[in-house]
C-alpha cells in the first residue's frame, strides 16, 4: 500500500441495495492470540476479513514461530503453533497494533517469558496497560520495566483480579492467563461486550472453564491444556453500525445482512430518535432515511451496554445534518474528538470542551468539499460519512486507518450506489 493512496467521495446520492457485515476484528484478534496456546495441532478461524490490524497480527504470529495460512477469498485462517521459537515482540509490528498485548498470555504460557516494546493502534489518549500487568503479577508473573516490558513466570495460581476500567483487552488477557493457572480465578469489573462473550466461547470450545459470560464478574477454572478448534467468529457490530449511519446521513434505503440487533440496540434507539426508520427482520436491518432534517441527539459514551465510544465519531457526522444542537459527551477516551478538526474543514460548526469531554454540534451543516487526514479508524469513518452528504469532492488521506477496521470499503459503498473510489 502506497503512502499516496487516498479515498475520494462525491456525495449527494441516496443509497440503495444490500450490504453484508464483515467478521468482527475485536473478537478475532484475541482468538488469533489464543490460537497460540495449544501445544500441537492446527486451529481454524472462519469469517476473518483481511483488515490491516489482522494482517499485522498474522505477521506477529509468524515472527514468534507459528505457521499461519490465510485464505482471504474464503475468509479462513489456519494456525499451527506447535513450534514457537521466540517471545520478543518486535517494535516494528507492536507499534502498529495495540492488540499486540494480547500475545502476552499465550507466549508466557508456552515460553515462560515475553518481551514487549511500545504498542500502537489508535491515538486515543491515556489507555493504561497497568491493570494488565497487575493482573499478571497477581497470578504469579514477574514484571520488569526498563526500555521494554519483560513479563516472566511458569507456575501461576488462580486469584481474584479487579479491573479499574472494564477494558476489552484487559478482560481478554486475564481470561487467557487464568485458563492455564492452577485453581480458580475471579475477574471483577470485567468487560461484558458481545466480543468478550464470543472470545470466551472460543476458549470454552478449546476446553476452558469460564462462567459468568455477559456479566461484570467472570469466574475461570484453570485447565491442564487447551486444544485446537474450528470456530466461526461473530459479525462486527461496529461495521454494521457504519452502514446504518451511512444510510442515515446519505438518505435512501438499504438492507444490512448479518446483524445481531440486540448488540446495537442503543444505536438503533438513538438513530430512530433522529428520525431514521429501522426495521428489524431477524438478522437483517432495513434502514431508510431522508438524509436531511434529522432531529438533534444527545449521546453519552459508556462501557457496554451503553453507547459505544466507537460509534461516537460517526454519530457526530449524522448530528451535523440534524436541525438544531446535538450534545455529544465522551466518557471513555480523552482523545476521541480528533475528527472535529476534520469535520470543521468540511464546514461543520462544533463547539468543543475537551476537558469536560463535551462537543456541541450546531446543525444543520451544508458540507463543502475538503482534503482531510483523519488519524484513527473511527475518525476516518466519520469523515467518510460526512462525505456522503457533501455534494462536492471529499478526500480522505491516511486510508491505512480505514483499512484497519473496514474491509474493501469503497467496493462495498459502490454496490450501494455511492461514489466512493480509491485512488
Amino acid at each position: 500500500m502506497t503512502g499516496q493512496e487516498f479515498i475520494e467521495i462525491e456525495g449527494g446520492t441516496p443509497l440503495s441495495g444490500s450490504v453484508c457485515v464483515q467478521g468482527s476484528k475485536n473478537a478475532i484478534l484475541p482468538m488469533l492470540a489464543a490460537s497460540l496456546l495449544p501445544e500441537k495441532g492446527c486451529s481454524v478461524i472462519r469469517n476473518v476479513p483481511p483488515l490491516n490490524d489482522i494482517l499485522v497480527a498474522f505477521e506477529l504470529m509468524r515472527y514468534v514461530g507459528a505457521r499461519v495460512d490465510y485464505f482471504p477469498n474464503e475468509k479462513v485462517v489456519s494456525v499451527d503453533a506447535t513450534h514457537l521459537t521466540r517471545s520478543d515482540l518486535p517494535e516494528s509490528l507492536t507499534c502498529r497494533l495495540r492488540a499486540s498485548v494480547l500475545f502476552i498470555p499465550p507466549l508466557l504460557a508456552r515460553l515462560g517469558e515475553v518481551r514487549l516494546p511500545s504498542v500502537g493502534g489508535c491515538p486515543l489518549g491515556a489507555r493504561n496497560l497497568n491493570y494488565h500487568y497487575r493482573g499478571f503479577a497477581r497470578l504469579g508473573a514477574q514484571i520488569t520495566s526498563e526500555d521494554d516490558f519483560v513479563i516472566s513466570g511458569e507456575d501461576f495460581t488462580g486469584t481474584t483480579m479487579y479491573l479499574d476500567f472494564p477494558s476489552h483487552t484487559g478482560t481478554e488477557n486475564l481470561m487467557m492467563a487464568a485458563c492455564y493457572s492452577t485453581g480458580v480465578s475471579v475477574i471483577e469489573n470485567a468487560a461484558s461486550d458481545p466480543e468478550i462473550t464470543d472470545f470466551a466461547n472460543f476458549l470454552i470450545k478449546m476446553g476452558a472453564k469460564i462462567h459468568g459470560l455477559g456479566t461484570r464478574t467472570l469466574t475461570v477454572e484453570g485447565v491442564p491444556a487447551l486444544n485446537p478448534i474450528d470456530y466461526y467468529a461473530m459479525n462486527d457490530r461496529l461495521d454494521a453500525g457504519l452502514w446504518m449511519m451511512a444510510a442515515g446521513i446519505a438518505g435512501g434505503k438499504i438492507s444490512i445482512i448479518g446483524v445481531a440487533p440486540g448488540d446495537i440496540r442503543i444505536l438503533i434507539e438513538k438513530m430512530m430518535q433522529m428520525g431514521i426508520d429501522i426495521g428489524i427482520n431477524g438478522h437483517v436491518l432495513d434502514v431508510s432515511s431522508p438524509g436531511r432534517h434529522l432531529k438533534p441527539v444527545n449521546v453519552l459514551t459508556c462501557p457496554y451496554p451503553g453507547f459505544a465510544t466507537d460509534f461516537q465519531p460517526a454519530i457526530m457526522a449524522l448530528s451535523c445534518v440534524a436541525d438544531g444542537q446535538s450534545y455529544i459527551r465522551e466518557r471513555i477516551f480523552d482523545k476521541r474528538f480528533s475528527q472535529v478538526a476534520e469535520l470543521r474543514k468540511l464546514g461543520a460548526s462544533i463547539e468543543l470542551d475537551e476537558e469536560d469531554g463535551l462537543a456541541i454540534v450546531n446543525g444543520p451543516t451544508t458540507f463543502r468539499g475538503a482534503d482531510t487526514n483523519p488519524d484513527n479508524i473511527r475518525a476516518a469513518s466519520c469523515i467518510l460519512l460526512a462525505g456522503l452528504a457533501c455534494p462536492e469532492k471529499t478526500i480522505i488521506r491516511n486510508v491505512y486507518q480505514i483499512d484497519r477496521g473496514h474491509f474493501d470499503i469503497e467496493s462495498r459503498f459502490q454496490q450501494l450506489g455511492a461514489r466512493v473510489v480509491r485512488k
